[in-house]
């Protein structure tokens, strides 16, 4: 997660500078307009987690060798029709965006590129479930490293040397490449018992996965439907440049759920063997804590960017980006500080098979965000589409979201937000009288004072969650902290 951070944080001001906005707004398009193929997945990753999980919990090898094989026989079928409408997009996307006449070869072969690694990642990289599933993050983990380290090393050199989008695109194929090859031969060395075939699954089978992916296909909708869509919002209705703007204000959101997200993506298979396992209690205290550290995560940077996103925009990209791409990222943080608080309970609800809910309210949200955003973008630019992804964010999981995990849980409304979300958001508020104080007082004059200051006032806001949960820290914390210490002192 740090290394995507720094590689995200370094790497995107010296591709906008060394692209230009509006052949970087041409690549952001080019990335969004591919990333709806993504959409074939459907759901299938989430269903290899689900069974894989399961059926290693409970030995059921046969079991989960056949899900993974149906789902590995959609997917290859799935990756020849994505490289067959790559082909289709590359020919008309300068023509859809209204690309410059100097970008449009590039921008066509950029587009087959990004489709031919799409295609590469949608069939092979199914194999990544079974990582997940088994909670070996840690060699997931070691596999993106060497992705990202070939990815940034790659953009880097290509840039330097004059190269365009064509480039990185071939970049990031090479490194998906690599990923792949090594998470299959990682996979195999892990649960050798899974046993990986390609003729037709049987019936029984495909039923099976599919009844499960069905509803994470929806949410998988609705999640393309309310990021990806902005981009290409913007482009169409608003000018390519303004997509520079709003893709680095959504950049940082994106940096932000990736730490959410690599936490969350931990309590699936989690929420999966409890459920199995009929322990309740551990269900609820996945719950409980899962929520709470997701959000003393979250909280701090989310409050940081919504009181000094513009001026650490400024900082970061240049001055000339600091109001607008600032004014986006303060509407889309407002969404995040919110949706966060119920990341742990989509994982458990992914995770007990009880996420159709869920992806009904994830498509609503998608369809509301959509319809907002080209509305709004007619009157207030990229601002309205921003607006149009905040509105319906706020409903679904200030209203909704609650209620539907409360039931899942054995809790109630107002335990959920009272005893779980509360606390923690109370212990937020000093932290941001404090930041908007430095803020206002002693603005950063360059990145390394601005991350100093940040540093300073951190400790305000986990001084606070420490006396908020002070008998947790006392019986669970400082036990295991002393245990550490000891044991590592011990001969």
């Amino acid at each position: 997660m740090i290394a995507n951070l720094a590689a995200g944080f370094f790497l995107s001001p010296f591709i906008v500078h060394r692209l230009g906005n509006i052949a970087f707004g041409v690549w952001v398009l080019a990335v969004s307009a591919v990333a709806y193929l993504g959409l074939l997945d459907l759901g299938m990753q989430s269903a290899v987690l689900r069974f894989v999980s399961k059926g290693h919990t409970q030995n059921d090898h046969q079991g989960a060798s056949e899900a993974i094989s149906a789902a590995l026989w959609v997917r290859i079928q799935i990756s020849a029709l994505i490289l067959m409408v790559s082909i289709g997009l590359a020919a008309v996307f300068p023509l859809v965006f209204t690309v410059p006449s100097d970008l449009a070869r590039e921008a066509r072969e950029a587009v087959l590129l990004i489709g031919v690694k799409m295609a590469i990642t949608m069939s092979i990289g199914v194999v990544a479930g079974v990582l997940s599933a088994l909670n070996r993050y840690d060699l997931q983990n070691y596999l993106s490293l060497v992705q990202t380290a070939v990815r940034v090393i790659g953009v880097v050199a290509v840039l330097r040397t004059g190269h365009g989008i064509v480039a990185i695109a071939v970049c990031e194929l090479i490194a998906v490449l690599i990923y792949n090859f090594l998470l299959v031969w990682v996979a195999h060395r892990l649960y050798p018992e899974l046993r990986i075939r390609l003729n037709k699954p049987k019936r029984e089978t495909l039923r099976r996965v599919w009844t499960y992916s069905s509803y994470a296909f929806l949410t998988t909708v609705a999640v393309q439907l309310v990021y990806n869509t902005d981009a290409i919002v913007v482009g169409k209705f608003d000018s390519v440049t303004d997509v520079t703007y709003y893709a680095i204000a959504l950049s940082l959101c994106s940096y932000v759920s990736q730490a959410v997200n690599s936490m969350g993506a931990t309590f699936v298979p989690a929420a999966s063997t409890y459920e199995a396992a009929g322990d309740s209690a551990r269900l609820l205290m996945l719950y409980k804590n899962g929520t709470r550290a997701t959000l003393a995560i979250s909280l701090p940077i989310l409050i940081t960017l919504i009181l000094r996103g513009p001026s650490f925009i400024g900082l970061w990209m240049g001055p000339q980006y600091s109001h607008d791409s600032g004014t986006v990222l303060i509407i889309l943080c407002t969404a995040f500080l919110f949706s966060f608080a119920n990341r742990t309970a989509s994982s458990i609800a992914f995770g007990i098979e009880k996420h159709k809910t869920g992806a009904i309210w994830a498509i609503g949200e998608g369809v509301v965000n959509l319809s907002l955003s080209i509305l709004l973008v007619h009157w207030y630019g990229m601002f309205g589409v921003a607006i149009g992804t905040m509105i319906p964010s706020l409903f679904v999981h200030l209203v909704l979201w609650p209620g539907y995990i409360s039931k899942l849980v054995g809790l109630s409304y107002s335990e959920v937000v009272w005893k779980v979300w509360a606390p923690v958001y109370l212990s937020s508020v000093p932290f941001a009288i404090v930041t908007y104080a430095v803020n206002a007082r002693f603005p950063a004059h360059n990145l390394m004072v601005f991350f100093l200051q940040v540093l300073a006032v951190l400790p305000v806001f986990y001084i606070m969650i420490g006396l908020v949960f002070r008998n947790y820290v006392r019986s669970e914390i400082l036990p295991r902290i002393s245990s550490y210490f000891l044991d590592g002192a011990r001969p």
